[in-house]
């Protein structure tokens, strides 16, 4: 234990003594964050404080032989390690060099695919999850995507939270100092060494990150921090441990994970690019209420610092209790993230209007399906007075009130919504009202209230095949929200049917 608190102040230390080096290192090559529409600082600030962090932590793990015993060197070194340190350097790459040429956000996710993938291939793999009650889920062949996913998940997180001062780092520093101690609970040495490294090294970097920041610690930093949560996470435990040790990154970086999950969501609930950057993310939504950075940061602190303890109890739990804990620890963070605004964009009248767009476009609202079968028969109709019976019967279903359709060759193609002037004949014209009446109502033309439709019907060929009007009383029965797409089908199928029924003169 001994051991691991030296290597713990080592890396604050150096953490402190590199920081300010990465800080000029980045204004001398130009690794500078340019104020942005998204981002909340006014003036260009380096952005490779995420190279102090590397150093930092590769230098103590060189440290490490002359501290601790052989045999927890001999795990730190060992075949399944080595593959995690290379992910390691491999996706740090990755986001140094997109903090200096900003690179494709799709290029950056196959990056940390293929680190996730080194480290897998290592043997810091999730084979199985062990749940409260002795329940074990094992992942057997989809071991590897399910792992594939964890290190995606939380290096995507720590990049996501990382918008305001010393928030990324404080979050990864409370999490990383629980997960040591629990570590050095269950007797791995080797786990507890590195997550103290860690926690030490964003300690010492805080005192440059936090609110006024002097650098920031960019894709580079925050990659790598997620990278090392998710692979510690997953290759300092046995297999018996891995639903506890799993569950405490989960719990504790509850909110910068449950941003990651729904950032895409609601990119693509709002028709936006998935991987887009935007500035709805939780902390930006606490900074639109007024808030300060430094206030928004505390109040995140202070959620981590709970929910890493409350990680800290769970897992020291069994059974009944562990559960019951677990659904109130959610339920929590679920409600104070809710106060803070952010579920605005998941309001249960949005979703639910999404859905219905979605089974309507699909065809599997019964609605739908059943004007389909007024479409298939007016498309059958042997000739045009059939066809205008079932196109009267498709109105009669959208609870239309009147329609007439003229054809280009019956008459003059102009609007006849309107009672005949005394002493003139009525020009040749399908006419029909949901009463059963033949003739227009001048009232109901007359009121404010009715909608009036007009829809030219041109054929294939763009010859002018007639035009068809219908009318609606909005004040008797409103506008169904899908009663102008309904129509809109409505004019395809009838353009179509009178193309073939109607002869090209």
């Amino acid at each position: 234990m001994t051991a691991i608190l030296i290597l713990f102040a080592i890396a604050l230390v150096l953490s402190l003594v590199l920081t300010p080096v990465s800080g000029w290192l980045g204004r001398r090559l130009r690794i500078l964050a340019m104020p942005q529409a998204r981002t909340v600082h006014t003036t260009p600030m380096p952005r490779s404080g995420g190279l102090a962090l590397f150093v930092t932590f590769f230098a103590c793990l060189a440290l490490a032989a002359w501290l601790l015993p052989r045999p927890v060197t001999a795990i730190l070194y060992g075949h399944s390690m080595r593959f995690v340190y290379a992910g390691a350097c491999l996706i740090f790459a990755v986001g140094f060099a997109d903090d200096k040429w900003t690179l494709p956000s799709k290029l950056k996710l196959v990056g940390q695919i293929v680190a996730a993938c080194v480290a897998c291939y290592g043997g810091a793999r999730i084979a199985s999850f062990a749940l409260p009650g002795d329940f074990i889920i094992h992942f057997d062949i989809l071991s590897y995507a399910v792992t594939v996913f964890w290190f995606v998940l939380l290096i995507n997180a720590i990049n996501l939270i990382d918008g305001l001062d010393g928030l990324a780092a404080g979050v990864v520093f409370f999490a990383t100092a629980v997960q040591a101690v629990l570590a050095a609970m269950r007797g791995e040495a080797h786990t507890a060494a590195l997550f103290a490294v860690m926690a030490g090294a964003t300690l010492g970097f805080l005192r440059y990150n936090f609110n006024p920041a002097s650098l920031f610690l960019g894709d580079g930093g925050s990659y790598f921090l997620g990278y090392m949560l998710a692979a510690l996470s997953v290759s300092g435990s046995v297999k018996s441990q891995v639903g506890a040790t799993l569950l405490m990154p989960v719990i504790a970086l509850g909110v910068p994970l449950l941003d990651t999950i729904t950032a895409p969501l609601r990119r693509f609930l709002r028709g936006r690019d998935m991987f887009e950057p935007d500035k709805r993310h939780v902390h930006h939504k606490l900074l639109s209420r007024g808030w300060s950075q430094r206030q928004v940061v505390l109040f995140l602190y202070g959620i981590t610092i709970f929910l890493a303890l409350s990680a800290l109890v769970l897992v020291n739990l069994r059974n009944a209790p562990a559960g019951l804990f677990l659904v109130a620890v959610g339920a929590a963070l679920v409600l104070l993230v809710r106060k803070a605004g952010y579920f605005s964009y998941f309001a249960v009248d949005k979703i639910l209007g999404w859905l219905r767009d979605v089974s309507d476009d699909t065809g599997l609202a019964r609605e739908r399906r059943t004007f389909l079968n007024h479409q298939i028969e007016i498309s059958q109709a042997a000739d045009v007075d059939t066809l205008w019976l079932r196109v009267t019967e498709a109105l009669e279903h959208l609870r239309f009130d009147m329609a007439e359709m003229v054809l280009s060759g019956a008459g003059a193609a102009t609007c006849r919504l309107r009672p005949d002037p005394p002493g003139e004949a009525a020009p040749a014209a399908h006419r029909w009202r949901r009463d059963g009446g033949s003739e227009m109502d001048r009232e109901l033309l007359c009121s404010p209230a009715v909608m009036k439709l007009e829809l030219p019907l041109l054929g294939k060929d763009g010859r002018v095949l007639g035009a068809l009007w219908l009318v609606k009383d909005l004040a008797g029965d409103p506008l169904n929200e899908f009663t102008l797409r309904r129509v809109e089908n409505l004019r395809r199928t009838v353009t179509a049917a009178l193309d073939s029924l109607v002869p090209a003169p």
